[in-house]
């Protein structure tokens, strides 16, 4: 039996404002739920609830895992659960208040990312975050954008993102002066081709890039290419039509694409281990390690030219 008192992970990684701490959280499951893609809710608590004693005992023992010299080091902090940080009934908000004020005590923090659906999220709650920090620490709401084609989100992969929803979550985060990170899949179905993979992609880029510059909210996007996961509805159709997930090169497309536009963007090359064996990206014709390093490296620094450099990539 899993022990409510423990998260489900944490992480101290390089970023591009020093260091990240990741707090996730092991909470109630998604509400939703209904996502074809995701894996998350079966990392979570089915049955009895966990309570705000329990998460704010993850939250102590994450934090007792660091130095203060660790701790002088981060810039940022991400807050996940494997439902929606901004969901009151999984995260009640004194839990997300309680780590709040531990986190207003890192000397160097810049920036406090929320992963949440776009439901979850309330003016006078962002509000209050701000308020906490006295508006020196920039508030970031992390969403699910997923893919462009709404078809393909809300039917086929059942995502339940409208573009009006999309809108305004915007409009809220400019009122607020808060930033927006959405996820983008690559080649997110078995239906889809390479090329048309890339496109899809390149698509969303295009859109949030547009949403950003007409709601004036600072964005990123973070793509993920599509792994096969465990133990969620698509698994079993991915492996039945032989799903090829995508490869390394067509990351570095649509990451060369997103540079063009200059917004910022970031690849995930990590499954967190929730894919199957040999359901990750590909890597045909490039050196793996060479490749992954660079990619990782560009999240970072965001030159694209210095990363196909590193690659050996023909851009």
């Amino acid at each position: 039996m899993k022990d409510k008192t423990k998260p489900l992970f944490h992480w101290y990684v390089d970023c591009a404002f020093g260091k990240e701490l990741v707090f996730a959280l092991y909470t109630r499951p998604c509400r939703y739920g209904r996502c074809a893609f995701c894996s998350l809710p079966t990392m979570s608590e089915g049955g009895d609830a966990v309570s705000a004693v329990d998460i704010e005992a993850q939250i102590d023992y994450i934090i007792s895992h660091y130095t203060q010299e660790q701790i002088n080091q981060i810039g940022k902090v991400s807050i996940y659960t494997a439902s929606s940080v901004l969901d009151q009934e999984c995260l009640p908000t004194r839990s997300l208040v309680y780590l709040a004020l531990k986190a207003s005590n890192f000397p160097n923090l810049q920036v406090l990312s929320l992963e949440t659906r776009p439901e979850y999220v309330e003016d006078w709650e962002l509000k209050a975050l701000k308020h906490m920090f006295s508006n020196k620490v920039k508030i970031e709401v992390g969403i699910g954008y997923e893919t462009h084609d709404p078809h393909l989100r809300n039917k086929v992969l059942k995502k339940g993102l409208s573009i009006e929803k999309l809108r305004t979550l915007m409009a809220m985060l400019a009122e607020n002066d808060c930033s927006l990170k959405a996820y983008i899949m690559l080649k997110p179905h078995y239906s889809l081709s390479e090329e048309e993979g890339i496109v899809e992609a390149v698509n969303g880029v295009k859109e949030l890039y547009d949403l950003s510059k007409e709601f004036k909210v600072e964005t990123s996007l973070h793509l993920n290419p599509t792994y096969i996961a465990k133990d969620c509805s698509l698994t079993d159709n991915m492996i039945k039509f032989g799903f090829q997930p995508p490869e390394l090169s067509s990351v570095i497309e649509v990451l060369k694409f997103a540079k063009d536009l200059d917004i910022t963007i970031y690849a995930g090359l990590d499954d967190e281990g929730m894919a199957i064996q040999g359901g990750t990206f590909r890597y045909t014709g490039l050196n793996k390690e060479k490749a992954v390093k660079s990619i990782l490296s560009f999240n970072n620094h965001q030159d694209f030219k210095r990363m196909v450099e590193e690659a050996d990539y023909n851009a």
